[in-house]
């Protein structure tokens, strides 16, 4: 499934599964290509032996597997409806045999072969009927999942509050789901513009659970905390209840940036929760760092209060926020993705415009050969006031 939407109101928005590389995670992964080419291979492999048959004698007993079997490798791979012509056509061949009506040379067969293949056709088509039942089965629950985890992290609209916005959120290799660890939000509050992307330790469903409750804990706590010290510290509890009641080896953390944009957008506030430090760009791209509290569910290892980075905002300026799986991301030569000079490169090259942006971004990564082993999330805002190309 690919998420990417369309129409004025919605940004570019990229949310997939991991797109899979070989030949059988493809099939795996039901790509239309490669199933097409499975769901053919029984008649592929008829065509390919039978008229071997007419031709050498030798290679009709290979046909004869062939033609009998064709009915169960069909239902394998196809729906009853392709299993009961598979049925009616080795019916059709072993009636036309040497020893029934006698039309053609092959195959030497004869009416008493006809109904074990009768019967055998008929069970495979009903066993492909339950199978198919149950993939349809599989199938709906399959669109109630995915609806559950758009839910939980629902897509951005293309404008917050005046300010433009554009994300690309991909789970990690082999995620069965659209939600992995990595999460993000953007709110219009009355004090501002809400930001946070953060990233759950771990993968699997209880990372998904985490990120739900973090993220319910910020849309609602973002509307009313005076500050980002106070909203930091009711995610900081979120994440304790959610390990109060696990083993010290089951317990989980959090890394989060937590943004604040004034609703003048001349100053933008910034607290890190262990995560990467967002950039902001004006001329070329900067770290808005801060002094990092540790991550959320292991603040009874700071040493000192958080502190809130606080920077002046200009028209048109650009708050580009990821986390670790894209900074991390190595291609082969072991070289990690250069994102603030690939940033600089579009923005001296007149790229402004968010979606714009995180598209060439996206370009530059899977161009560049980047490899990850995590979730990944990249959130650009754009301060409005400047027109953007």
């Amino acid at each position: 499934m690919k998420g990417k939407l369309a129409g004025p109101e919605m940004q570019g928005y990229f949310r997939s599964y991991v797109p899979p590389k070989s030949p059988w995670s493809r099939l795996a992964a039901g790509q239309p290509g490669s199933v097409l080419v499975l769901r053919l291979m029984p008649y592929i492999l008829l065509a390919a032996t039978f008229p071997i048959a007419f031709l050498d004698d030798t290679a009709a007993e290979y046909a004869d597997f062939a033609v009998v079997l064709l009915p169960a490798f069909t239902a394998l791979v196809n729906g009853p409806v392709a299993t009961a012509c598979s049925t009616l056509f080795v019916i059709a061949v072993i009636s036309l045999g040497q020893d029934a009506l006698g039309l053609r040379p092959y195959p030497v067969s004869s009416w008493h072969d006809v109904p074990p293949v009768a019967i055998i056709g008929v069970l495979c088509t009903a066993l492909a009927w339950v199978r198919n039942r149950m993939v349809l089965r599989l199938l709906d629950m399959t669109l109630v999942a995915e609806a559950v985890q758009t839910a939980i992290l629902p897509e951005l609209p293309s404008h917050v509050g005046g300010a433009r916005v554009a994300v690309t959120y991909r789970t990690h290799d082999g995620s069965p789901g659209l939600v992995g660890g990595d999460f993000y939000e953007v709110q219009e509050t009355d004090l501002g513009i809400r930001a946070v992307v953060g990233d759950v330790q771990g993968h699997g469903l209880t990372t998904v659970h985490l990120t739900e409750a973090l993220l319910g804990t910020f849309r609602e706590r973002s509307l009313d905390d005076p500050d980002l010290h106070v909203l930091a510290a009711r995610m900081e509890r979120r994440v304790r209840m959610h390990n109060r009641s696990r083993t010290e080896w089951e317990q989980s953390f959090a890394t989060a940036a937590l943004i604040e944009i004034t609703p003048r957008f001349d100053t933008i506030r910034v607290v890190l929760c262990g995560h990467p430090a967002p950039l902001l760009v004006r001329g070329s791209a900067q770290p808005l760092g801060a002094r990092p509290m540790p991550p959320l569910g292991l603040a009874d290892f700071s040493l000192q209060r958080t502190e809130i980075r606080e920077a002046t905002l200009m028209p048109g300026d650009l708050v580009v926020v990821f986390t670790d799986g894209f900074i991390e991301g190595r291609n082969a030569a072991g070289e990690t993705f250069p994102v603030v000079e690939r940033i600089n490169a579009h923005v001296a090259a007149g790229v402004r415009d968010p979606d714009r942006l995180h598209r060439k971004l996206k370009a530059d990564f899977q161009g560049g050969g980047y490899e990850r082993n995590d979730d990944l999330t990249v959130l650009i805002i754009q301060a409005p006031g400047a027109t953007s190309r």
